[in-house]
């Protein structure tokens, strides 16, 4: 047998092996499923730490110093058919939008940034009274200006190119001078994440006196939809054999906002942290950084460009928006974008909305950039770290152990279900708050980590079911016909309330024996006789199981019970007390009435005719309480549940002294101690067993 089961584990052993191996290959397949997957729970994760969700309280929320400009379908078509304004179609003059600059600049912003298209001229000459230079002058007039351009054309990691051809590619190439950063890059495995080559569509006239700041928008396209969940700080420019570091959009706009001069003050990216003075912002090993969405949609004030325009031809000192006259100084101190919001062209799928304006965008990471990047503002949200992997491998690994523990620990299988639930959810609830928390903002992977907690919740409830069913069928073969149909239904719904190994265990023994007339034997066919001792041990047996015992054995006559276990109970004793009387009682009625008595083709009034005298059954009951081992004792073919020790020995010396001096119930003192209520008990003396130094008192209980 235990060769049988030492076999039985190897090859648990080995399934178990087979199986979180193809896990992992299942695993290392769909690797691709899993990232798609990740950035869901990274949106469902942004989601919850919006303005008003989890520690909201603790973040500053959305900048009302950010406005938009916008210009869009509507606008266009409106200020097309206006005689008012007198526009042509679209695209506008370059003279226009100098115009509307300046009426801004009147207003006094801190940043005014301008994201829109120059990609081409409208005076080839370029003559100084063309539209092209007039915006150029403007642009040159102001120091607070961001012009946006577009880089192409990025470069793999990895990808071989050759610098000193890339200038022979494009016609008119940019040349950055005072623009282009004071960088250090200490971190060269990311440097080469950040880098792009391509020449920018705006004539160097307009970039030589105004701050050039890259609108590309980092998309990650790991699925179907081009989903904008991080921004990219920095941007590097190959030109010839020349190499320059241009800062995005939103991190030109947080450096004039703040008064950091690009050229004098260096910036420097190191431990995958970009630093300037008074500022921090944590980058991710492919230079990205998380954007903090704080609302859904409209988060930021979004001015039509036909309001300013009426306001510009009529001249009045506000603009209309939302039916509302605003006046112009609202702009004073803001940061402004003037940005095209087309839709379908100028829209986004993002981690908290669906079809975002790309202004909305750039401005959540210009909020992100001036307000939480800054390190003396306490109400900052951190910008999100990814953990490290071999931390994220350990945290899996202690869910999983975790799992296997508390379901193999578990005292039922239900119990254990409930248990690796409480921790698959537990795992949920700690990425959600180490995400949203202000102190920590770590973004921990839970799409494989959750693959493998879950994968692991379902082999050691595979494996806890086998065990429990396999418990569960051991039970039933050992108790199956030795206690009640009660006890053991509790047995099998709470097996680890029994210890199946070899114990010491305080119980309550009792001994019945059947008793009769030698002439009984006599006049009884042996059949019959058989039949009715078995009648009687029924009748003994549905008493025994009332009161919760065991039964131990049946041996000739007789039948040993005890009390206390598989099922331990402060009454036992009692209940042995109260199942002796009743089987006295039961033995009582039987004798009194033959009839009580089923022999089949057997002339019951032919034997009370012949024999009324004769027909007698006698019980005598011995109990005693005590210490006894209990377990299951035999040979490795054969073996059962019993009790043995000096508690069993003195039942047997008892039970010839009831016998002997003709007792119905005799206990000992023990016994007698070990119950709560006073039973009439009279001393009749004590015994001695073979071996023992000491006598044991006995009573014999009167009926």
């Amino acid at each position: 047998m235990s060769l049988k089961v030492e076999g039985l584990n190897k090859l648990k052993v080995f399934l178990t092996a087979v199986v979180i191996i193809l896990l992992f290959v299942f695993a290392q397949f769909f690797k691709s499923v899993f990232d798609i997957i990740e950035n869901e729970f990274i949106d469902l994760r942004s989601k919850l730490v919006l303005d008003g969700g989890l520690y909201s309280q603790r973040y500053k929320p959305a900048d009302g110093n950010i406005v938009i400009v916008s210009i869009n379908d509507l606008t266009q078509y409106e200020a097309a058919n206006s005689p008012e304004l007198n526009l042509r179609r679209w695209p506008w003059s370059r003279e226009v939008w100098a115009n509307v600059i300046k009426f801004l600049e009147k207003q006094n912003p801190r940043v005014l940034v301008v994201d829109l298209n120059f990609s081409n001229y409208e005076d080839l000459s370029r003559n100084y009274a063309s539209a092209d230079m007039r915006l150029a002058d403007t642009l040159g007039a102001y120091k607070n200006i961001i012009l946006a351009t577009a880089l192409k054309t990025q470069v793999a990691q990895g990808e071989r190119y050759d610098a000193s051809k890339i200038l022979d590619n494009f016609e008119n190439p940019y040349s950055p001078s005072s623009d282009a950063l004071s960088m250090r890059i200490y971190d060269s495995a990311l440097d080469s994440y950040i880098t792009y080559f391509a020449h920018t569509p705006i004539p160097d006239i307009f970039t030589n006196s105004t701050t050039m700041a890259v609108t590309n928008l980092v998309t990650d396209k790991s699925n179907n939809d081009a989903n904008i969940r991080y921004s990219q700080p920095v941007y590097r420019l190959i030109k010839g054999n020349k190499e320059y570091y241009l800062p995005s959009l939103a991190l030109a706009a947080m450096m004039k906002y703040n008064g950091i001069d690009p050229l004098t003050e260096e910036i420097t990216i190191k431990n995958n942290v970009l630093q300037m003075p008074g500022h921090s912002i944590r980058l991710n090993s492919k230079g990205k950084v998380l954007i903090n969405w704080h609302k859904d949609v409209n988060t930021y004030a979004d001015i039509p460009i036909n309001a300013l325009l009426l306001s510009m031809v009529r001249g009045t000192d506000y603009f209309e928006y939302s039916n509302k006259k605003i006046p112009l100084d609202f702009f004073k101190d803001k940061i402004v974008i003037i940005a095209q919001t087309q839709t379908a062209t100028e829209t986004h799928n993002t981690p908290v909305a669906k079809d975002m304006p790309d202004a909305q965008i750039k401005a959540a990471i210009i909020d992100n950039y001036i307000n939480d990047s800054d390190i003396q503002n306490k109400f900052r949200k951190n910008f999100a770290k990814q953990i490290a992997p071999f931390k994220g491998n350990i945290i899996t690994a202690s869910f999983c152990m975790a799992i296997v523990i508390v379901m193999l620990i578990a005292t039922n299988l239900p119990l254990a279900v409930v248990n690796g639930i409480l921790i698959i959810c537990t795992y949920v609830l700690f990425a959600i708050f180490v995400f949203a928390h202000p102190r920590f903002r770590l973004i921990v992977d839970m799409a494989e980590p959750l693959y493998w907690i879950c994968s692991i919740f379902i082999l050691a409830f595979a494996l806890k079911a086998h065990y429990e069913i396999k418990r569960k069928r051991k039970i039933e073969r050992i108790f199956g016909n030795l206690v009640s149909a009660k006890v053991l239904k509790q047995l099998v719904n709470k097996p680890h309330r029994l210890n199946l190994k070899s114990t010491v265990q305080k119980v309550t023994v009792m001994s019945c024996n059947i008793y009769n007339d030698i002439q009984i034997t006599k006049e009884l066919p042996p059949e019959k006789y058989v039949e009715l001792i078995n009648k009687i041990f029924n009748s003994i047996e549905k008493i025994i199981f009332k009161y919760n015992g065991t039964i131990n054995r049946f041996v000739g006559n007789s039948v040993l019970v005890y009390w206390g276990y598989p099922i331990h109970s402060r009454k036992d004793s009692e209940n042995a007390l109260r199942a002796a009387i009743e089987i006295q009682e039961k033995i009582d009625e039987i004798n009194s009435s033959v009839s009580n008595i089923n022999f089949e083709e057997y002339d019951e009034q032919t034997f009370k005719e012949t024999s009324p005298n004769n027909y007698s059954v006698d019980v005598k009951i011995a109990i005693n309480t005590g210490d006894a081992l209990v377990g299951q004792i035999g040979s490795s073919n054969l073996s059962d549940f019993t009790v043995m020790g000096e508690t069993v020995d003195v039942v047997e010396r008892i039970k010839d002294v009831c016998l002997e001096f003709n007792k119905d119930i005799i206990v000992t003192e023990s016994t007698l101690n070990s119950i709560d209520e006073k039973i009439p008990a009279h001393y009749i003396g004590a015994v001695r067993i073979k071996n023992s130094p000491e006598k044991t008192k006995i009573f014999e209980i009167k009926l």
